[in-house]
Formats: structure tokens, sequence, C-alpha cells
């Protein structure tokens, strides 16, 4: 699939989300709202992933880019952070480390499940 067509149907996801955040009044935030369709639509194989793989490489090669907005942020409220900066570098640790271990005992659930359904 071409590029634009692959950016169009990932944008139209996100603007599904968004849809459902504002308008329907889902009490998640629009981008988690389009991450959960987007897996739904992918695991449901109404879209497969290499009809949206050039996009997706993207974004990814890209990534970088999309914290800049965050950092300028970050450094445009350095005044009311001042003097909270230890609290906030262990609670950068910490969240870091929580998400190690979600991630790891996902992925070694999914393991574990997966490698059954292949042993039957």
């Amino acid at each position: 699939m071409r590029l634009p067509l692959q950016l169009a149907i990932i944008l139209v996801i996100c603007f599904a989300g968004e849809f459902l955040h504002k308008i329907c009044k889902v009490p998640l935030p629009g981008n988690i709202l389009s991450m959960l369709l987007l897996l739904a639509v992918l695991c449901l194989k109404i879209i497969k992933p290499e009809d949206i793989s050039s996009a997706t490489r993207f974004f990814l090669n890209h990534l970088p880019f999309f914290f800049l907005p965050a950092s300028i942020g970050l450094l445009a409220a350095q005044g009311s952070l001042q003097g909270q900066w230890i609290l906030l570098l262990i609670l950068c640790i910490s969240a870091t480390i929580a998400t190690m271990i979600a991630t790891g005992r996902t992925v070694q659930f999914f393991e574990r499940h997966f490698s059954k359904k292949e042993k039957k």
C-alpha cells in the first residue's frame, strides 16, 4: 500500500479515538482509545500489519522528533519545577522501572500463552 493511504488509515483511527472520547464521552483519552482501536483492527485482521508497515516504520524512525514538544514544555515550566528536580528524577526512575517490569511480565505471559497453543 502506498504511504499516503497508510497515513490516512492511521489518521482515521486517530480521529475515531478522539471522536469516541469527545462526542461519545468515553472516559479514556483519545490517543489511548486510538491505540486500542488500532489493536482491535489488527487483531481482528481487518487491517494486516503489512498494510501500514511503511507508515509505522516512518513514525518509528522519527520517534525522537515527537518528544520535542514535551521537552520544550519542560523547559518552559522550569520556573515552577524549581526545587522539584529530585522528586521529578525519582518519579521518572520509578516510572521507568515499573514500565520495564510490566512490559517484561506481559511478554512472559504472552510467550507462555502462545507456547502452550503451539504445543497443542
